[in-house]
Order: structure tokens, then C-alpha cells, then sequence
């Protein structure tokens, strides 16, 4: 007996050695230093318009575009980029993920390689997210504490990967969505949902969580219905819905609504939210009515169509009103340098969205929904330096959004293809 735990202890070291080496040969982190830079030539399409103009030069310093213009004077320091044949746009914002809700590549993960992927903080999502040009994703219901932790650690640079944006756990109710899914394990709902009808209650969730450093609250507005009448799916009340947007409102967080049916969009959109999640779904058209408040409300439509196909019923219709829309891919991965991201635009444009409004969906819009509008999503003196260098003209084909050359995150080169050329 004595030799059996001997040799487990011994078994237990190695399989820990091996996790830690794994660990440190994985972690995924920046190889290059914040740099000031110098972007010249190009056409440069920076999401304050429609259009795009030759690039009249940007000057990056600290991280931050600092001047733009022939009248620059460009630092001894500074690295020069050549963009000559290039498109130059602003980084891309993905605003509706669960970056901990990961998926191994096999079609069955165990508990125990579920659990070793949340504490490396999934290295290879965080590169695909880049590789995609996704310089900024907002994460919307993860597991807790470890949703924070990972925020802590790229706003900290120790790990590589876009700046990420967080609601921590989702609103939602006993049996509401998604506790109801039997395909998520249950400790991990328990993470990752604060189930609750209780104004008062929600109120104080917020408020603690506000300390810890969410940046909005997520919250599920859906219920539903059978065929016989009999509610299979409960939501939160109105009651309930109101205090959680008010009590956002008290800290400066934005507020994302997974929403159903039209009705329960109408109410979410009067209770105060930022984002509508999904839309108007499972066939529902939208009306005039509901599209005006949107607008009046300034409220970013966000219509995940690779979750909700039937939702491009509505795409056309919401352009020409002019509702504002962002872009949420709903999934934890762009596998294969931005699939999922790409795929999602795509079937924007089929669905009757213009690429140039398409582009500016995934860039300035993306950061008007974060309530970022003054640091990110177009290229303009002040703001951070996230910008892609494309192999195309993505505001006149937004397939072309594949072709990325480089991605700049923060003055940073987080990834270089020019120098493969």
C-alpha cells in the first residue's frame, strides 16, 4: 500500500509538471513591444464615413494615434509601414461571445480538460481572435471568477489577445435560458448565471459586481411557449428588467438584452437597454414602430444570424429605417482565422446589409455598443491604434476581410504577414 501511494504521488507530480510546462509553452504572449509608427500610402477606410481616401499618413505614439497628415512630424524611433496597395481599416469588434464557453476539437471534452483550458485562459481562442483582426470582443456570460481574472490579465499585457469587455454572468431566471440547456454541465450555469426575479436582489448582484470590474450586464428577456399554451421556458419579469437596467445605468454599464418575440423586444427597448441580442426572432417580423424606438433610443441591433437564421428576415427592412448594427458572431471561436466572424458579415450582406455598412457595423458601431465611441472604432487622432492592414478593399466586398496583412492592436503589432510576403 505504502508503494501504490508512493507511485501515485510520483504520477501526480509528472501529470503536474507536464500541466505547468504545457502552461508556460502555451500562455500565448506578445513577442513584440508597443511601438511608435509611421502608416504611409494605402487606401484608408476610417469608419467615420462611407468612403475611403489615400492615406494621408498615420502617426502612432503610445499606443495611440497621434497625428494624421503630411504636417506629422514622425519620431527618429518610429518604425515606417508601407501600405502602398493596402486597405487600412479600424480593428474589428466582435460584441456578442462567451469567450470561457470553448469547445474542444473532439466532439466529447472531459471535466478535467474543460476545466485545464479555463485556467490557461484558451491561448489558441485568443490567437484565432487576432488572427481574425478582432481586436476588440465583448464576452457575454462566462464562468466567475475566471472571466475577470483573464480581463485582468490582458489589460495587464502579461497574455496575448484582443481587449476583452465583460458582463460576468448572465440575468436570468430558474428554468429561463440557459439553465434549461442539459448540454452545459451544472456547476458550470452555477458560474456562470444569477438566477433571480427579485428586484432588490439584482440590484445588489450589480452593485457587487460593478466592484469587481464587469463593464455591462447581460440579461435573457426570452420566454417561451408550447403549442398547448403551457410555458416551457420562464423569464424575469418587467419588474425585474427595470431594476437591473437602472441600477447598470447608476454604475455606466451597458445593458445586452437576448430578446424573443416583439413584444418582449418592445419592453426591453423601454426599460433602458444598450444592445438588442438576436432580435426579433423565430420568424417574428419587425414593425415601423419598434424600429423607430430603437433608433430614438440609440440602441445598437446586434442579430447573430449564425444563431438565429430566420433573423435575415428582418435585415433589410431594419437598413432602410436605419437602425444601427453591430456585429456578434455568438460563438467562443473564429476558427480558422475568423470564419465565424466573416460568415457572420457575409450573411449580413446577403440578407440585404451594404458591405460598407456591414464594415462599419463590425468597427464604429461595434464600439458606440461598448459605449467606446471616444477610444475605438474608427481611426482618428486620440483614439487607440487597432488597425488592420488588408490585401483588399473590404467596404466594397467584405469577403475581402480575409486577406489580413497585419494587425495593429494598442501601437502593437500583433500580427505580421507583410514581412511572410
Amino acid at each position: 500500500m505504502k508503494k501504490f501511494f508512493i507511485y501515485l504521488s510520483l504520477l501526480i507530480f509528472i501529470i503536474t509538471g507536464s500541466f505547468i510546462i504545457s502552461y508556460q509553452n502555451n500562455l500565448y504572449v506578445w513577442e513584440s513591444p508597443q511601438q511608435n509608427m509611421w502608416i504611409s500610402n494605402g487606401q484608408l477606410f476610417d469608419g467615420t464615413s462611407e468612403q475611403a481616401i489615400n492615406n494621408p499618413g498615420i502617426l502612432v505614439e503610445n499606443g495611440k494615434i497621434s497625428c494624421m497628415g503630411s504636417s506629422c512630424k514622425v519620431p527618429q524611433n518610429a518604425i515606417l509601414i508601407d501600405a502602398t496597395g493596402k486597405g487600412i481599416v479600424p480593428g474589428l469588434i466582435d460584441l456578442h461571445g462567451h469567450f470561457l464557453s470553448a469547445k474542444a476539437e473532439g466532439v466529447e471534452q472531459s471535466v478535467p480538460a474543460m476545466i485545464w483550458d479555463q485556467l490557461r485562459f484558451l491561448p489558441s481562442v485568443r490567437r484565432e481572435l487576432i488572427e481574425a483582426g478582432i481586436t476588440s470582443y465583448r464576452s457575454l456570460g462566462d464562468v466567475m471568477p475566471a472571466i475577470l481574472q483573464l480581463k485582468q490579465e490582458l489589460d495587464e499585457q502579461n497574455i496575448a489577445g484582443p481587449r476583452v469587455f465583460v458582463a460576468g454572468p448572465i440575468f436570468t431566471i430558474n428554468g429561463g435560458h440557459p439553465t434549461q440547456d442539459k448540454r452545459i454541465p451544472s456547476w458550470v450555469v452555477e458560474r456562470a448565471t444569477i438566477q433571480s426575479d427579485d428586484p432588490v436582489y439584482v440590484k445588489k448582484q450589480i452593485d457587487s459586481l460593478a466592484k469587481q470590474g464587469i463593464d455591462g450586464v447581460k440579461v435573457v428577456y426570452q420566454s417561451h411557449t408550447n403549442r398547448k399554451g403551457v410555458m416551457t421556458m420562464p423569464r424575469i419579469s418587467y419588474e425585474t428588467l427595470q431594476a437591473i437596467t437602472s441600477s447598470a445605468r447608476k454604475h455606466g454599464l451597458w445593458v445586452a438584452v437576448h430578446t424573443g418575440t416583439p413584444a418582449e423586444t418592445n419592453e426591453a427597448i423601454e426599460a433602458g437597454i444598450t444592445t438588442i441580442e438576436h432580435g426579433i426572432r423565430h420568424g417574428n417580423l419587425i414593425d415601423s414602430k419598434t424600429m423607430e424606438k430603437i433608433i430614438e433610443n440609440n440602441i445598437v441591433y446586434v442579430p447573430t444570424l449564425g444563431r438565429e437564421p430566420q433573423g435575415h428576415l428582418n435585415i433589410a427592412a431594419l437598413n432602410q429605417s436605419g437602425v444601427a448594427f453591430g456585429v456578434g458572431t455568438d460563438s467562443p471561436v473564429e476558427m480558422k482565422k475568423g470564419n465565424s466572424f466573416r460568415n457572420e458579415l457575409s450573411r449580413m450582406v446577403k440578407a440585404g446589409l451594404p458591405d460598407v455598412k456591414a464594415l462599419i457595423a463590425a468597427t464604429r458601431n461595434g464600439a458606440k455598443a461598448l459605449g467606446k465611441s471616444k477610444e475605438l472604432g474608427t481611426i482618428e487622432v486620440g483614439k487607440y491604434a487597432d488597425i488592420l492592414l488588408i490585401d483588399g478593399q473590404p467596404w466594397h466586398d467584405i469577403t475581402e476581410l480575409k486577406n489580413i496583412d497585419m494587425v495593429i492592436l494598442s501601437g502593437r503589432i500583433a500580427l505580421d504577414n507583410l514581412s511572410l510576403l
